[in-house]
């Protein structure tokens, strides 16, 4: 049996030198334990104790507030509910016992803060979290477990990752011991019931010892001597359970044997008196790798219990803090020196003491979530997969589009992101982009990185310019965005989402005083068709640089010589040289489309020349003022949607177009040389 001191396990299921491997026990000592709890009547405790001592085989007695316990040799332990416990409290009752053992909170280095689920790869994002209510019927709305339900639900780490079960009668059989023993396949753990905890006796006048355990109830429960023999048929390989007449709790032994690596993990037992004796952190102490538990002292209020889970999971959510640093951030009158009576009259004679919630901790400190999200510039809100994303440049020319990302980063203030070095690597299908770019302190305003204030202290959101993506993406393609938030060289959050590129086809509208021209570009083959209304021509443009016209008598003719075409000498009135185009792809005519890859926001803020008078937040346009005379508009999708300079102005629609080429003679010059 567990006390204060670590316990040890040898090979034949004993721990401390009792047997406590249920496969090993002989099933005629088993049978025993149950007879007796089955015959034994309810009295005083002076005179259970009494009668216990009579049965030979009885090697240890222990007594506590709400239970009295008893092992035969070779045994499980038996118990004797004294009295039931309370809805009001996890478990304890009125006349709670001041604690024996007081050890002191750890400390955590927050420079070893981790993801939970961090070993698993690409996969971690997608966390499970199991919500366990064995006694959902007795606590209704005072259920603490209600709180990760509600708010773990609308967190993009956790949907669909939620395994929530609740015994919503007293009869009800929801949980069984397979939800116990599978907790090392979840992320994040909080079990909501009763617990409570005995001390063994000694000496003919009771004399309490300090070989203490403390239980923690299951709500698995058996009516009928043939249930009990299924449950004891499914448990042969079970260590570290006791018993009641009609049911099952558990004790540290049981944690201890079934996971004995706990890493990357939060584990929260909500039940009374789980801190009293020690050994509840003692054995976490030994079985925590990297992850934290948390769990309450003496007896707890469920209210109280309630209040104190509310705060600390909005620091872990919202804020996006470690769970140590949710924990100290939670005020101190929702988790220290809390009343364990529910009223003055409640509590009568019986002794005050206090509760407080307790963390046991080692390793890494954890994040419950992803303190890392891509935030979508349109609606302010996190990027959704599928979208189609913004890329600056024309979709398979051959050359590498460019994008600006915004980051959202929660768990940190800006200052413990600077003094603790953090900082940001982004992915693209596969091929790193950024490396390790660290992003604080701000204090270039022209650089290509944005840094503003987020919802709270611990938000910061980053906006990462202009970055080149060091490849040519296809149209209406997938592509992978992978975000990593370094809090150290071995650790970080992990963000990875799939995006869209959607179409480079574009239809433009190029007016003036005196003339409207009609273009249609098909991204697909570069190709490029121009119409004149008001002449009812029309010429094409193909990848290679040759323009296609119409030539009366001849048909159609393609030629690079675009000098002898006025038509095509001015297509705009709007002088665009500070936009520098260099085409190395296609003819002078590819210049207007390739003006909607090239005349980015990224570009004009960084222009002298350029003003912005509008800064499209959510569905609103961005607009920017050239050199006083041009007038640049963007979209709400950070497209470029127009340039007006007096009457002359280009438009750019967004709309698949499918060009084919004519067929077309190769005109050249005739030579004059014999």
């Amino acid at each position: 049996m567990f006390s204060c001191n670590d316990g040890k396990k040898d090979n034949s299921g004993n721990i401390n030198g009792i047997l406590e491997d249920f496969s090993k026990m002989p099933d005629s000592v088993i049978q025993k334990g149950f007879t007796i709890l089955d015959t034994i009547q309810l009295k005083p405790v002076d005179n259970l104790v009494k009668e216990l001592r009579q049965i030979p085989e009885v090697q240890e007695i222990g007594v506590g507030d709400e239970l009295l316990s008893f092992r035969l040799k070779n045994g499980p332990t038996m118990l004797i509910k004294l009295k039931e416990f309370s809805s009001i409290t996890k478990g304890g009752t009125s006349n709670s016992m001041p604690s024996m053992t007081m050890l002191n909170p750890p400390k955590v280095d927050e420079n070893n803060a981790n993801v939970v689920g961090a070993q698993r790869g690409e996969n971690r994002q997608n966390k499970k979290a199991l919500l366990l209510s064995p006694y959902a019927w007795h606590f209704a709305t005072t259920s603490d477990v209600l709180v990760p339900l509600e708010k773990l639900k609308t967190n993009k780490n956790y949907r669909g990752g939620i395994t929530s079960k609740a015994n919503s009668s007293k009869t009800e059989q929801t949980i069984t011991i397979e939800d116990y023993l599978s907790f090392n396949d979840y992320d994040v753990v909080h079990l909501g019931t009763h617990g409570s905890q005995t001390c063994n006796i000694e000496g003919e006048i009771i004399t309490m010892t300090t070989n203490c355990q403390s239980y923690i109830a299951t709500g698995i429960t058996f009516t009928s001597d043939e249930r009990r023999r299924e449950l004891q048929e499914s448990l042969k390989n079970v260590s570290g359970l006791a018993f009641t007449p009609t049911e099952i709790f558990l004790t540290p032994a049981f944690f201890a044997a079934a996971y004995p690596d706990v890493n990357n993990k939060l584990f929260i037992l909500s039940a009374c008196q789980l801190g009293q004796r020690g050994d509840v952190e003692t054995t976490f102490d030994n079985i925590l790798q990297n992850g934290q538990l948390f769990y309450w002292h003496n007896n707890v209020i469920a209210t109280d219990a309630k209040k104190a889970f509310n705060s600390m999971y909005d620091r872990m959510l919202q804020y996006g803090e470690t769970s140590p640093t949710a924990f100290e951030n939670v005020p101190d009158v929702l988790k220290k020196n809390l009343r364990t009576f529910e009223s003055e009259e409640k509590r009568g004679d019986s002794i005050e003491v206090y509760t407080y919630l307790k963390m046991a901790t080692k390793g890494n400190a954890m994040h419950i979530i992803e303190p890392i999200s891509f935030i979508d510039e349109k609606t302010k809100n996190e990027l959704q997969d599928g979208v189609v994303y913004p890329f600056e440049g024309i979709l398979e020319d051959d050359q590498p589009e460019k994008a600006s990302f915004t980051l959202e980063f929660l768990g940190y203030t800006t200052q413990e992101i600077q003094d603790k070095g953090m900082s940001f690597s982004l992915k693209v299908d596969g091929t790193t982009v950024l490396d390790h770019i660290s992003f604080l302190p701000d204090t270039d305003y022209y650089d290509d990185i944005e840094v503003k204030a987020g919802k709270n202290e611990k938000t910061t959101l980053v906006t990462f310019k202009g970055v080149n993506l060091k490849k040519d993406l296809k149209k209406t393609s997938s592509v992978k965005l992978e975000g990593f938030f370094h809090f150290s060289e071995e650790n970080y959050g992990y963000q990875m989402i799939n995006v869209s590129t959607g179409s480079s086809d574009m239809r433009i509208v190029m007016k003036s005083s005196d003339a409207s021209v009609n273009m249609f570009f098909d991204a697909d083959n570069y190709g490029l068709k121009v119409t004149y209304p008001a002449e009812n021509q029309n010429l094409f443009s193909d990848e290679e640089g040759y323009i296609y016209i119409n030539a009366p008598g001849k048909g159609w003719i393609k030629t690079k010589l675009i000098q002898m075409f006025t038509a095509v000498s001015q297509l705009s009135s709007i002088n665009m040289d500070f936009a520098g185009l260099e085409m190395n792809k296609g003819s002078v005519m590819h210049k207007i489309p390739a003006f909607a890859a090239e005349v980015t926001i990224t570009m004009l803020e960084k222009e002298p020349r350029a003003k912005k008078i509008s800064g499209g937040i959510g569905t609103e346009k961005t607009v920017f003022i050239y050199e006083g005379r041009l007038t640049i508009t963007f979209d709400s999708q950070k497209r470029l949607e127009s340039l007006v300079e007096n009457e002359a102005a280009i438009y750019y629609y967004y709309e698949n177009q499918q060009i084919t080429m004519p067929n077309a003679q190769v005109f050249t010059m005739p030579s004059f040389i014999n």
